[in-house]
């Protein structure tokens, strides 16, 4: 094996791993501005199979060009046929065959590579970007996946991988003697386990972050996609290992020519202390994620205090009776309880955004109070959870849009937004699946995808038919007769960005979801929240408290994610609303995990702190209102090193949370106050212009001259 090197401008150098007569073995050493970007020793190579059976096994170099800040390598791939392909039949056995090709197949795949630059987080970023095309007369594929690892130096020891996701560690300190993975496992002790995988290749910005950034004390190195589209992928460092295994698979039409989406990778060069460093992850987040909600027209979502509904109930004589708010009613008096018990105590506790339980119309409104003999002992009753929607409008379950919109007149009058849960799938006993049953996803056993609860259960709609417009029409009517601020979309990720459509060439959802947030935006919805990580609104999701080995999993979560992976790192928990039940946890110690998810612009709910009445602990209360009063001038955010802050800047104001003891200069003629659920408190310099702010506290800092 010997290294062939391409140049792609002046400052990038790529190496293609060669062997006997011309055969490519893939790409080796990258090296950016002097600084070395993976093992050259393991190759990275594409992945290519066409959905019936041929699978591309050898590569071959047919020319290397290159050309001032531009390069192109075009290669013969080489495919045998496997006699299996990809499609299941309706029993989930992988279909075959019969008299399949023997000949090795030849098609090509061509690189191209182009230099890049740009400047970010106050510093240079210099490397490339670079698109995989595969192109064939006679064969077609869907997915191009390109598997290989990155890590600054070639190694993953010493390098600190910064990356938010719903199921991952959001900090991981490199070593051989720990591991790392992105994958959504059933119990994080099944780790290994193909019985323990929940899904391995997660979607970029649904379950995982769209972008990977790592750093040294040396360089920091990012990679993204300046354009939003399907790519799922694994990043992963098993113990043992040296390397970051990075996998992303670009999931397209099903065509004879397939391009992959143009990928970046940019080097900033040291030194960088960790704060440094963490500015730069949090200045490519602001870039990545701005960039795509500007292609779309999404407008920015930014945390606010919130917290779930509080209920009990109990059947009555066929009916559903709801105790909610110290009251019990009847499920079509929910709303107006809502509305007149509970959203004074919300607006009480420094609670700013709020839906309820979901009020559309789902199995449980159409169907749940039916039984089985009421259709014959032979009839049909499927009755699945609120999650199976049959239409996005308020259920006259709950009392309809007349009452909704009391609820809503009720929570706006107090500053609070008022939401509705919304989700990327339906009810298989939907009627409009039962009209159009082609705006269904086809999953490859040619049934309907389920995203993993089962098709009798969920079936994802195929966004890219008709459903979009009935789906906004409906959500338009919601607004503008009921009242609607604010939409949380479940299940983003696993039941909108993972499936493909098997009856309709292969085609996702991943652009035209992004188009229909979008148009949420357009139409007025102030706010958008996610189950997952999304860079069209912030992330709200469940996570658990295992507190390491002294307690077991939580039921529902299971042990997927574990509030123990931020509780160094909340910086890092920037733009995330976490609901955690708080579990063997002084209340000291709470208050101060609530207090620096806040200062990073985060939250976490405060849901396992309260009753059916929402009696927060005072502090609690505070921190809502503090939150508030802050919020409005957070928006560029700076840490202070040794971890002793979080300061933001606004216009003409700065907030300073102190999470230590520390002293800040101020500007001759600055007011500083210390903000208060009540009043501000002013604080006066010394004579050297300097300021001593506390531990737990949070300062205004309003600049001369505002």
């Amino acid at each position: 094996m010997n290294v062939k090197y391409i140049r792609v401008g002046d400052r990038v150098r790529i190496g293609m791993l060669m062997g006997a007569n011309r055969e490519w073995l893939g790409i080796g050493p990258v090296v950016v501005a002097g600084v070395s970007l993976r093992d050259g020793r393991h190759p990275l190579v594409p992945r290519l199979a066409t959905p019936d059976g041929h699978v591309y096994t050898k590569f071959e170099l047919d020319w290397a060009r290159s050309e001032g800040n531009t390069a192109t390598v075009h290669l013969h791939a080489y495919a045998v046929h496997t006699a299996r392909t990809e499609y299941l039949d309706e029993y989930t056995q992988r279909m075959v065959v019969p008299g399949a090709d023997r000949q090795m197949a030849k098609d090509s795949l061509t690189l191209t590579l182009k230099s890049a630059a740009e400047r970010l987080g106050g510093r240079e970023w210099a490397g490339f970007e670079w698109q995989w095309m595969f192109s064939s007369r006679r064969r077609r594929i869907h997915a191009i996946l390109v598997d290989g690892s990155w890590e600054i130096g070639g190694r993953i020891t010493g390098c600190v991988l910064l990356h938010q996701g719903q199921c991952n560690r959001p900090v991981y300190r490199g070593s051989r003697g720990t591991d790392f993975t992105t994958a959504c496992l059933k119990t994080l002790q099944q780790r290994g386990s193909p019985q323990g995988m929940s899904y391995q290749l997660a979607p970029r910005g649904g379950l995982i972050q769209a972008f990977d950034f790592m750093h040294t004390e040396d360089a920091a190195f990012l990679i993204y996609w300046p354009k939003y589209d399907s790519v799922c992928s694994l990043l992963e460092s098993p113990q043992g290992h040296d390397r970051l295994y990075v996998l992303d698979e670009y999931r397209v039409r099903l065509a004879r020519r397939a391009v992959s989406l143009p990928q970046r990778f940019l080097v900033a060069a040291g030194p960088l202390a960790d704060h440094e460093a963490r500015d730069l992850w949090w200045a490519a987040h602001e870039r990545v994620y701005g960039g795509y909600r500007r292609a779309f027209r999404v407008k920015p979502t930014m945390v606010r205090p919130e917290i779930g509904l509080k209920y009990s109930v109990r059947v009555v004589d066929g009916g559903l009776k709801v105790s909610i708010g110290g009251v019990e009613v009847d499920s079509r008096e929910v709303p107006y309880a809502i509305g007149d018990h509970v959203i004074p105590l919300l607006h009480r506790a420094g609670i700013r955004r709020f839906f309820p339980e979901v009020m559309s119309e789902s199995d449980v409104t159409v169907l749940g109070m039916e039984r089985k003999l009421d259709r014959g002992i032979h009839g049909d009753l499927h009755c699945s959870s609120v999650c199976a929607t049959h239409r996005f409008v308020p259920s006259e379950f709950w009392g309809g849009m007349k009452a909704w919109h009391y609820m809503a007149e009720k929570a706006r009058a107090l500053g609070i937004e008022i939401g509705a849960w919304f989700a990327p799938h339906f009810s298989p006993r939907a009627r409009i699946f039962q009209e159009h049953p082609e705006w269904r996803m086809i999953d490859v056993n040619t049934m309907p995808s389920g995203g993993g609860y089962g098709w009798h259960t969920i079936i994802s709609a195929d966004w890219n038919t008709e459903i979009f417009d009935w789906v906004l029409a409906d959500i338009k009517r919601w607004k503008e007769e009921g009242g609607l601020d604010y939409l949380f979309t479940d299940s983003f990720a696993n039941l909108g960005l993972l499936q493909q459509n098997y009856a309709r060439m292969m085609r996702t959802s991943w652009r035209r979801l992004a188009q229909l947030y979008g148009e949420f935006s357009k139409m007025g919805i102030k706010a958008l929240t996610f189950e997952g990580i999304s860079p069209f609104g912030a992330s709200r999701f469940g996570i658990a408290d295992l507190r390491g080995d002294l307690l077991g999993p939580a039921a529902g979560i299971v042990g997927q994610n574990d509030l123990g992976w931020w509780v160094d790192d909340f910086d890092m928990a920037y733009g995330l609303c976490l609901g955690a039940a708080f579990r063997k946890r002084p209340e000291a110690e709470i208050r101060s995990l609530c207090f620096r998810a806040a200062a990073a612009r985060g939250y976490l709910m405060m849901d396992s702190l309260c009753g059916h009445l929402y009696d927060l602990p005072e502090w609690a209360r505070e921190l809502n209102i503090i939150y508030e009063k802050a919020l409005p001038h957070m928006v560029q955010r700076t840490l202070l090193p040794d971890r002793s802050g979080i300061c933001w800047r606004g216009d003409g104001a700065s907030v300073i949370w102190a999470l230590r003891a520390t002293d800040v200069e101020v500007d001759d003629g600055a007011q500083v106050l210390e903000l208060g659920a009540e009043d501000d408190t002013a604080i006066e310099p010394s004579a050297s212009g300097k300021c001593s702010l506390q531990a737990g506290r949070v300062y205004m800092i309003r600049h001369p001259g505002v």
